[in-house]
């Protein structure tokens, strides 16, 4: 299997193609402990930093940036045979006023939506990413530094525990505090003290206990790592897993901060970084002393690493649960180029909303799960001939795909399913749905609405949605849903047509 996932960030944003391979340990490349191989990569110094207005807003050429990159990641990895490409954005849009809008307004430019991610969820994506690049403890601390934000977060091997996030970014510091070129000893004091400030509150949940793993992950740290082996006289490939002080960090910050940004753009280590080293080693020697350590591990392992081992994780496990016959549907699946992780999230919404709807009372056969999770994995394989009218191409495709284990009956009503997943309703004029014994017609009605609702909600394809509650009440049903995007919202509205022929109205409560 093969994934493509991007952040966008501050500063930059960064792609990664990679393609799922056994887990080989002890591997001599981080790529074979992991369990993927990287394809390809791609950097673009996006710089949405540099394009807010007074009141914070992100600007029309900051949002032709994030135009221009997004199009520039879906080029490459559709030429690499990756159908889906998942993006999340961080501090920029997340904290620009018109952000939602951004998002918006770039999925329709570019057909990708950057979903939008709290500073917790970065923090544990990037925790992930870390902990599968470095080799990681009982207990572990890592400071990820951004353009715009710092997250912080402790937890065990694997997973983060406790995840924070603070506006100490090193773009937003450097504009805050360093105004002279270069910085002044006093400007560089005042930005120390602002980090120590803002960290008080929090020193006893990340600062250094006996045993405990220091890790930093951001340009900046690799930035600084490779300085400090020049220095050394070497010249490593790779900073990943290179211990850092904190005295030494102190030393460079001193030394930076003495030249101008043109004599900083000089040094080939900084990759771009001239103007924003300075603030952001800043930020991390003063986190560091205020936390009480004197050193920390380099990761190279960062937000994008985090979602793609995710992603891999999440497929692995859903590959491993299905049945022969399903296991089917995802072979018919993988043969038309669908996009799996959205076949995978499209298949868990709609089992939880048909699972939900019989808990309510509503009636549906032993069949119906079955039936429900097969035209949720291939509702969208049409699009291999076009995407118009991609779902009664889908029909046509399941019907003739040989999918194993199914009846010539169940065959149909998948492929019925599909073509109803989009567009048109069941209608009596439809010769395929007209031949239907009434019983029939009426189970591809009321899962078709369950399908069309779950698509909806993964309209974005950022794999976000998540079901917390249906209630039945007088007037129609009301669906509590978390961690959707604004687009899956919007998608799931549009799209709960057939449910309210049904079963009844369908509201929609967005949790945060």
């Amino acid at each position: 299997m093969r994934v493509a996932v991007a952040d966008v960030g501050t500063n930059s944003s960064h792609l990664l193609i990679a393609q799922s391979r056994p887990r080989v340990e002890g591997g001599d490349t981080p790529g074979d402990s992991l369990g993927y191989r990287v394809l390809d990569a791609l950097k673009d110094r996006t710089r949405l930093g540099e394009c807010l207005d007074p009141q914070g807003h992100l600007t029309p050429e900051g949002e032709d940036r994030l135009a221009g990159a997004l199009t520039s990641f879906r080029t490459l990895s559709q030429a690499a045979g990756v159908p889906e490409l998942r993006v999340y954005a961080t501090s920029a849009l997340r904290e620009a006023p018109n952000g939602a809008e951004v998002a918006r307004r770039a999925h329709e430019r570019t057909g990708v939506y950057p979903a939008v991610i709290s500073g917790e969820r970065e923090g544990e994506l990037t925790y992930l990413g870390a902990a599968h690049s470095v080799d990681f403890g009982p207990d572990n601390v890592l400071l990820d530094l951004g353009g715009g934000s710092l997250e912080l977060a402790r937890g065990g091997p694997e997973a983060a525990a406790d995840v924070l996030s603070l506006p100490l970014g090193a773009i937003r510091m450097r504009r805050a505090w360093l105004g002279h070129d270069p910085p002044t000893r006093a400007e560089l004091r005042a930005l120390g003290d602002a980090v120590r400030a803002a960290l008080i509150p929090h020193v006893s949940r990340f600062a250094a206990r006996p045993g405990t793993r220091m890790v930093l992950s951001s340009g900046t740290a690799e930035a600084a790592a490779a300085l400090l082996a020049a220095g050394e006289g070497a010249a490593p490939g790779s900073v990943n897993g290179l211990p850092v002080s904190t005295a030494d960090l102190g030393a460079l910050l001193d030394r930076l901060r003495g030249l101008s940004a043109a004599r900083r753009a000089r040094l080939p280590e900084l990759g771009g970084r001239a103007d924003t080293i300075v603030a952001g080693l800043g930020v991390l020697h003063a986190a560091l002393e205020a936390l009480g350590v004197a050193g920390a591990t380099v990761s190279e392992g960062a937000l994008r690493e985090g979602m793609l081992i995710e992603e891999l994780g999440r497929h692995a496990a859903f590959a491993a649960g299905l049945s022969a016959r399903q296991r089917s549907v995802l072979e018919v699946a993988e043969r038309f180029g669908a996009n799996l992780a959205h076949a995978r999230q499209v298949a868990a919404l709609a089992q939880d909303l048909l699972a939900r709807l019989a808990a309510a009372g509503e009636s549906f056969p032993p069949e119906a799960h079955s039936l429900l999770t097969a035209a949720a994995g291939l509702h969208e394989v049409g699009q291999i001939v076009a995407q118009s009218a991609h779902h009664k191409h889908a029909a046509y495709l399941i019907r003739h795909a040989g999918l194993r284990g199914f009846t010539p009956r169940e065959t149909e009503l998948v492929a019925q399913l599909a073509r109803y997943h989009r567009r048109s309703a069941p209608k009596a004029s439809h010769p395929e749905y007209a031949a239907l014994p009434p019983a029939d017609r009426s189970l591809v009605s009321r899962l078709a609405a369950v399908l069309r609702v779950a698509d909806g909600l993964d309209r974005s394809h950022a794999g976000g949605a998540r079901l917390s509650g249906l209630r039945r009440q007088e007037g129609g049903w009301t669906l509590e849903v978390g961690g959707a995007t604004p687009l899956d919202l919007v998608g799931a509205r549009e799209k709960a047509d057939l449910w309210a022929r049904e079963f009844g109205p369908l509201s929609f409560q967005g949790l945060t």
